[in-house]
């Protein structure tokens, strides 16, 4: 905690500057933002917007008393502040974020915005009539510049708009800004909602690629699908590109693209896990594919059942999980389809695979089959549900809890699987896992029951081979789920729905020993009518793909 009497002595010392350039800055207020910038051998003042106040009198007044009663024992009613979180970290190249506070205090009219360093005399000031602020990127650069790896404070005061002004509320909160750069992009899929509507318009999703560096809108670099497309994976090097992505009707058809600045999605670009055993009738759409680390092989769920239904419900509209499956691989050098021993075992659906940085493992969830499930189904390949049924009543009526598992990949002779400790027999669903590229951790998605897209589902980290489950601290209130990891495994971004129906992204800093922060909401990369889906920090650079094209004459895009 900053100390608050030597915080105020400091304050007060310099009094007499904040009413010189307080009254410049305040006249000129009725023009718009203004923005006088200073060397942090000064102080920082800034306003925003337009104020009541008319006279140098008043000017005074206002800043003198907001400094004298914060320097008594008065107590104030907090400021709840939304953004950013208390004790956030945020990377040293992000874009500046949007800050943002409760304004329904009564009485309250302008407020003063403070933010004070460590081991400095100075502070930035900034009186706005707004319950938000977007530091511009010459301000935000001196915040980070002075807040990196060490706490600044940001302290927010609500002032009264009578004739005798006076603080009326106040709230505070610590930022830190992190020596671990972010410097590689975000890829992932921008989809409205409900899911019906993206199933039926495929046209109206996007796919974008963008750094959290940037103060623009992350670049479109796929458009205009004209089926469904969905998981993508890169791997490791970033050379080699995996997408579902549905064409002639064939539900397994996946794209294996070598990554360019343009690429061209052609017909020699497909492989079909349908071709995976085709012969026993039973159909694959190849779910969760992973590339290895070396870009030999690709591991995916095949020979699935799915446990299916659409909701009309914009905030969960679809309830799923597989209730068949086993893990199979392809070989890209010998063009040749197999299956895993060890994740393979029709007593149990497997699905949700990941590969150790290494190679040398493969992390799946697993679940019992369920006769009863299966019958519901039946050959429908989907569920009917009641009117006004929601995922909530689902999740009582259809339980299944998954575990994770490791198997030797073993050049694919697999072997005997093992359940991981924390992450399994633990009486809730476990999957989605993802190894940090260094090797020592494992974080994945846990709710009571289910797989994907679940109200109460939460990030949790192990070790890499099991061990004591921690619940993140970055998780929200709502939805946690679709993490990955950046190359340096300092940075994880996940998607959330705690603000939004339209699920938003978010990252949260890692340490050495698995230790995270409060989420930092990435509000470029959101959109108010779109939802921020299965995120991916990939290991390219944004020029490397700037576009993705669907090539019109090799293929015939029908769904």
């Amino acid at each position: 905690m900053v100390d608050r009497k030597g915080y105020m002595e400091r304050i007060n010392k310099h009094i007499p500057w904040i009413f010189l350039i307080a009254i410049a800055v305040l006249i000129s207020c009725s023009c718009g933002i203004i923005s006088e910038r200073m060397s942090l051998d000064e102080d920082i003042y800034l306003c925003e917007g337009s104020f009541s106040l008319q006279s140098n009198d008043e000017i005074r007044k206002t800043v003198s008393l907001v400094f004298s009663e914060l320097n008594s024992k008065q107590q104030y009613p907090q400021i709840d502040i939304f953004k950013p979180f208390d004790g956030t970290i945020f990377p040293r190249d992000t874009a500046a974020p949007v800050i943002s506070w409760e304004r329904n205090y009564p009485g309250v009219v302008t407020w003063l915005v403070v933010i004070r360093f460590i081991d400095s005399r100075y502070a930035l000031y900034l009186l706005t009539d707004k319950p938000t602020w977007t530091p511009d990127k010459n301000t935000w650069d001196i915040i980070k510049a002075q807040s990196l790896e060490r706490p600044a404070s940001i302290t927010i005061s609500g002032l009264s708009g009578t004739k005798r002004l006076s603080v009326l509320a106040t709230g505070r909160i610590t930022i830190t800004t992190s020596k671990d750069e972010m410097a590689v992009p975000i890829f992932y899929q921008h989809m409205p909602l409900p899911f019906a509507t993206a199933k039926e318009n495929p046209k109206l999703s996007v796919w974008r690629l963008g750094l959290v560096s940037s103060y623009e809108e992350p670049p479109v670099v796929m458009k205009n699908l004209p089926v469904c497309g969905n998981c993508h994976c890169i791997s490791r090097d970033g050379t080699l590109l995996g997408m579902d992505m549905d064409v002639n009707k064939d539900k397994g058809a996946y794209v294996v693209k070598q990554v360019k600045e343009s690429m061209i999605v052609n017909r020699d670009d497909f492989i079909s896990w349908n071709d995976f055993q085709e012969s026993d009738g039973i159909k694959s759409m190849g779910l969760f594919s992973r590339i290895s680390p070396d870009g030999k092989f690709i591991v995916s769920t095949v020979k699935e059942k799915s446990f299916f239904t659409m909701i009309p419900d914009i905030e969960f509209s679809q309830f799923f999980f597989p209730i068949r499956g086993l893990i199979a691989c392809y070989s890209l050098e010998e063009d040749r389809f197999f299956s895993l021993p060890g994740a393979d075992n029709p007593c149990f659906v497997q699905t949700c695979p990941v590969w150790s940085p290494d190679g040398k493992y493969v992390v799946f969830a697993r679940a019992k089959t369920d006769r009863r499930l299966e019958e519901i189904v039946g050959d429908k390949g989907y569920i009917t549900i009641n009117s006004g049924e929601r995922i909530s009543d689902l999740n009582k009526k259809y339980q299944i809890h998954f575990d994770l598992y490791r198997v030797p990949f073993n050049n694919g002779k697999g072997g005997i699987p093992e359940p991981l400790a924390g992450a399994s027999n633990n009486g809730k669903s476990n999957y989605f896992p993802r190894y940090s590229p260094d090797g020592k951790w494992i974080v994945f998605t846990q709710s009571p029951t289910g797989l994907a897209i679940q109200p109460q589902s939460k990030l949790v980290i192990i070790p890499s081979s099991g061990g004591a489950a921690r619940i993140m601290t970055c998780n929200l209130d709502i939805m946690n789920s679709w993490h990955s990891w950046s190359p340096d495994s300092r940075w994880i971004v996940f998607a959330s729905k705690a603000n939004s129906a339209y699920t938003e992204l978010f990252i949260t800093h890692v340490d050495e020993s698995g230790n995270d922060s409060p989420p930092v909401l990435l509000s470029r990369f959101n959109s108010p009518v779109r939802a921020s889906m299965v995120p991916e920090i990939v290991n390219v650079r944004p020029d490397t793909m700037k576009s993705i094209t669907l090539s019109g004459d090799s293929i015939s895009w029908k769904d």
